[in-house]
């Protein structure tokens, strides 16, 4: 035991051959040994089983050492040792005292496990104690839905002043990329007031797309240019939404381009690290202001 100890639990370092040193254990009736090596080979139920049979002490902390993150497999090698704890003997006190050292099993867990004789006189602090925990859990439930139903009533207040949001854009207003008269082109406007001509903000935002994005915004691209040279087009709506055709690319195309303000959106944090100037302009630049 003491050189398993020092090989530890993690099963890619130990220095020997887990299976052999199982096999040959077994063989010589050596228990604990076995407790151990099932548990670092992940046999967590057969360990437990086992190290009942040596001490229960051991079964527990076999337990403790299984995945944190399999609550299922805890609380099933947890009731297993609380069927030995419990089963043929009766004590209600023992009983108590084990349920203090775990947080995964109930009251209501182990009362199968008590003969037909116990009465429910013998639980009745257990049970209301139980009955005070539901209680709080419930009233914790209720309050996170009541926040949940503020919340959401507040993101719809919001979506709905949006929806009536409105702002002014004076004759006087330039892109902010190219400083040249806004409203000459097509162009977007954000919550933040940074303005773009489409054409500007696609040049500025295109790099920065990933394949599949400049891809579907190439064919998008393409449809709604085979839209704009058909007649009668806009009066032909599609599915549910009731919009017409060149509606839908469009509006597919400023999720892509337009989800967010090239300045304030995350696609700035990105490229934080970018230089101001590309390697390829900067002898060109350097001679200029010379």
């Amino acid at each position: 035991m003491e050189y398993l100890n020092s090989q530890g639990q993690e099963l890619s370092l130990v220095n020997y051959d887990v299976h052999f040193a199982l096999r040959l254990c077994h063989e010589n009736n050596l228990k604990e040994a076995c407790v151990q090596l099932s548990g670092l080979l992940g046999l967590w139920e057969a360990a437990v089983d086992l190290a009942l049979t040596v001490d229960l002490d051991l079964a527990k902390k076999m337990a403790n050492m299984s995945p944190e993150s399999d609550l299922e497999l805890r609380k099933k090698l947890w009731l297993k040792i609380a069927q030995n704890v419990v089963s043929g003997k009766d004590d209600i006190q023992q009983a108590m005292a084990f349920l203090q050292q775990c947080d995964l099993i109930k009251i209501e867990d182990i009362l199968p496990f008590f003969s037909d004789f116990v009465t429910i006189d013998h639980f009745k602090d257990a049970i209301c104690n139980s009955l005070k925990e539901y209680n709080q859990n419930i009233q914790n439930l209720k309050d996170e839905m009541e926040e949940a139903t503020k919340a959401a009533e507040q993101v719809r207040e919001e979506i709905q002043s949006f929806r009536n949001h409105y702002t002014i854009i004076n004759s006087s207003d330039t892109c902010e990329v190219c400083n040249i008269a806004l409203m000459i082109r097509p162009f977007y406007m954000f919550p933040c007031h940074h303005k773009f001509h489409s054409d500007c903000l696609l040049a500025e935002l295109g790099p920065s797309l990933g394949p599949a994005k400049k891809n579907r915004l190439a064919d998008l691209e393409r449809q709604l240019k085979i839209l704009n040279n058909q007649t009668n087009i806009d009066s032909i709506s599609t599915g549910s939404t009731g919009m017409s055709a060149r509606d839908l690319v469009k509006s597919e195309i400023d999720n892509i381009v337009a989800s967010e303000c090239l300045y304030c959106g995350e696609n700035m944090i990105r490229n934080i690290d970018k230089a101001f100037v590309e390697d390829n302009d900067y002898e060109h630049i350097m001679r200029e202001w010379e």
